[in-house]
């Protein structure tokens, strides 16, 4: 995708398919409709529709015991050409039924929310590895030097289980993790500018310079430590999206 950064020229030979997909947009859902009652129809459970439940095995439930067997109580029908069942409560998508890939071979092997979340966000029950996001952060670089790859834009009410976890970074570098941006505040990136109730725009220039002097005496006795570069790559990035993400966040020039 990016010529100029060596991981991607070095994997762009190998690719199975040429890449079309310019952005990602992921909706997660935390706590959304039953997938049984929108696009997954089960047969077997109209089949099995009040009969008793039985696994074979224990099962770790949320109430006392397990009811009986309970089909969907909304109906479903088949649109599209592909003749793809959903049901009446998504009944408006049926008219693009025909674009959208549905996939039905995924499963969890745990129904405790934060665990479950990991699952979905890292590809892994536990916390400590990197979000989705930023595996395609570190494999493809970055087209826009001056705006993040990875943007989140948490839901207003608050974070879903484990919070930024889901979007971390983890072992991999740190730019790569997820940006949270909060659209609806003055300042949807927290941190971003400095508040003006504090900190005027002289004490924040002599801020940056006093900044810069104390890392010119670190790199000068540390000579090959690397820290320091990512870190100041970090504070470079940081400056570009005070310009940048302004403008990108304003929505009231769109047409």
């Amino acid at each position: 995708m990016l010529a100029k950064d060596p991981l991607s020229a070095a994997t762009s030979s190998v690719l199975n398919h040429p890449p079309r997909a310019k952005r990602v947009i992921q909706l997660f859902m935390a706590g959304a409709a039953s997938h049984l009652d929108m696009f997954d129809f089960k047969p077997e459970l109209v089949k099995r529709h009040g009969q008793k439940s039985d696994f074979g095995e224990h099962v770790e439930a949320f109430q006392n015991g397990l009811g009986p067997w309970m089909k969907s109580p909304f109906e479903f029908k088949p649109y599209g050409a592909s003749g793809k069942l959903m049901s009446d409560i998504v009944a408006p998508l049926g008219e693009v039924a025909d674009d959208i890939s549905f996939v039905h071979n995924l499963v969890g092997k745990t129904g405790v929310h934060s665990q479950a979340t990991y699952l979905q966000a890292t590809g892994f029950q536990l916390p400590g590895f990197p979000g989705a996001g930023s595996w395609v952060s570190y494999g493809l670089g970055s087209e826009n030097e001056n705006l993040p790859t990875f943007v989140v834009l948490p839901d207003h009410r608050g974070f879903a289980s484990n919070g930024p976890k889901n979007w971390g970074s983890a072992f991999l570098p740190t730019h790569t993790q997820g940006t949270t941006i909060f659209p609806q505040r003055e300042n949807p990136i927290e941190d971003l500018h400095p508040h003006a109730d504090y900190v005027s725009e002289a004490s924040h220039r002599e801020g940056i310079d006093l900044i810069n002097e104390l890392n010119k005496r670190h790199s000068k006795s540390r000579p090959g430590d690397p820290r320091l570069d990512a870190r100041i790559r970090s504070y470079e990035l940081a400056a570009r999206l005070q310009l940048s993400a302004t403008r990108a966040l304003d929505i009231s020039k769109e047409p």
